[in-house]
């Protein structure tokens, strides 16, 4: 029984450091959210800008010169025992590599605008995937917690009480078989 509410108190105490988690990281995808829309905005303003001076045809071509390999690596780290991820990317293309044939400034903008984009999206993406993993875990943690309120700890402790109760009939039983013998030898 005391096993059972000292489990009780850790599953309590570990779904309140995540909703505290949980609560961090629903304020940090507030403002990423906020910051990525300003940032994309501003990348779409410049690329319609890009997309009426040069036209369909050769911002696909352009495009195809400005490819760089985006290589993201997601790692785990714990947070009692919920698996966090942690999103790093590599190559995250800093300047445009496209010549000034063909191209207009406005295409290069836009360019640097969605390069400087891919960070907020990589820890947007993170914050989500957190914000996903924290709040499965907080539902298996609250399942438990009041499984171990509303079933296991009271039906334990109505199998103790009724334990104890047979033993207790048990006793005065064998006690008055006693008196009983005890009658019969005199």
């Amino acid at each position: 029984m005391n096993f059972a509410k000292e489990g009780h108190q850790l599953l309590d105490r570990k779904r309140e450091v995540l909703i505290m988690e949980l609560m961090q990281v629903v304020h940090s995808i507030k403002n990423l959210h906020r910051r990525l829309s300003e940032s994309l905005k501003k990348a779409y303003g410049t690329f319609r800008m890009a997309y009426v001076d040069m036209g369909s045809e050769e911002i696909e071509r352009a495009n195809y010169a400005a490819r760089d390999i985006l290589e993201i690596n997601v790692s785990d780290r714990g947070i009692m025992g919920v698996p966090i991820p942690a999103v790093r990317a590599t190559n995250i293309p800093e300047t445009t590599k496209i010549g000034l044939l063909g191209t207009s400034s406005s295409f290069g903008e836009a360019i640097n605008d969605f390069g400087n984009a891919i960070p907020l999206l990589i820890e947007y993406a993170e914050a989500n995937l957190t914000l996903t993993r924290l709040a499965s875990e907080i539902q298996k943690t609250q399942r438990r917690v009041n499984a171990l309120e509303n079933i296991f700890i009271p039906d334990a402790a109505d199998t103790i009480k009724y334990i104890s109760d047979v033993l207790e009939e048990s006793e005065r039983e064998d006690f008055f078989r006693r008196k009983q013998v005890k009658k019969l030898k005199k």
